[in-house]
């Protein structure tokens, strides 16, 4: 991967991701026109685009602050849009244009500092609101990590249609989501397997985008800054309970522990034993959850087990 001499400040980078955060990646330039410069510094690292030779206004006489697309009039040609009860003519200017987040160009100097083993050539889910660079190897880690960046994710529909991607797609080990959106708009649900990361945790900030492979390495360690009362690591391999840390590396221990987080994070903590079990893949030898953490030194501070259902000890 090669260095990208243009630094993406802190200003620009917010912008882009209150870009990524909505549901076309659009923005006039009008909006751009007031972030002092921010719009400029994306335009020239080739981040923001013009899109098409559209231009777009908020009408005047609309209760909505939404844009509408300006058009030519049927007769007279001249440019403008409908509004609620007229024609209003527009004047053509710079600030009436459409630019777009170019997702591609920016998922790619995302993960510029990665090894990624597609990361020439990744594949794009959700109309390119989903990339996927393959797999990376991290500092300290010995296996692998699945590598996305997406974009939408703080939105109810752009997370329910990421949710079914990857039931039709799920990981094979753990997959770190880069998340583009804005940190800190809105918590998203966690999903076995899945680590979703804020690109703004794990910046290099001397490029302003790039991903610095250490920090994102010590973040899949560690846990976010805000974790709540519980967090659980995509994998399972780490589950923290009010601050204290619990590290687990049996593939089997993991599934249990991953499970066990996704109920109580849902609200309905309590699961049957018998389905733990199962999804772990126990032989027939593993009966009870005591049998599976046995040799843990840890699990049963926050793992407990009774008759046939198990919960975490919040």
């Amino acid at each position: 991967m090669t260095r990208n001499c243009s630094r993406i400040d802190r200003a620009a980078r917010r912008l882009l991701s209150s870009i990524a955060g909505t549901r076309d990646a659009r923005v006039s330039g009008l909006a751009l026109a007031q972030m002092r410069g921010a719009g400029e510094v994306l335009m020239a690292a080739g981040l923001l685009v013009p899109r098409g030779a559209g231009s777009c206004v908020v009408a005047e006489d609309d209760l909505d602050d939404m844009p509408v697309p300006v058009i030519n009039h049927p007769i007279t040609g001249h440019p403008g849009h409908l509004g609620n009860s007229v024609w209003q003519d527009e004047r053509t200017s710079a600030r009436r244009r459409v630019h777009a987040l170019d997702m591609m160009a920016t998922a790619r100097r995302t993960v510029n500092r990665l090894d990624c083993t597609l990361g020439d050539d990744p594949v794009p889910y959700l109309g390119g609101a989903a990339l996927d660079f393959g797999k990376a190897r991290l500092p300290r880690r010995t296996a692998r990590v699945g590598i996305w960046v997406a974009r939408g994710l703080t939105r109810r529909e752009g997370f329910e249609a990421f949710r079914e991607l990857v039931r039709c797609r799920p990981s094979d080990g753990l997959r770190v989501v880069l998340v583009l959106d804005p940190p800190g708009r809105a918590p998203i649900p966690f999903i076995r397997g899945h680590e979703f990361v804020a690109l703004e945790d794990v910046v290099e900030h001397e490029d302003g985008l790039a991903v610095a492979p250490e920090i994102l390495a010590a973040r899949l360690f560690k846990g976010p800054s805000h974790q709540g009362p519980v967090w659980v690591s995509g994998d399972g391999g780490v589950l923290i309970v009010h601050g204290k840390w619990h590290e687990f590396t049996g593939g089997k221990q993991k599934i249990a522990v991953a499970m066990l987080a996704e109920a109580w994070l849902r609200g309905d903590p309590v699961l049957p034993i018998a389905r733990i079990l199962e999804e772990a893949e126990c032989g027939r030898s593993v009966k009870r959850l005591k049998d599976l953490f046995g040799g843990h030194r840890t699990w049963r501070d926050v793992i407990r087990e009774s008759g046939s259902n198990a919960w975490l000890e919040v």
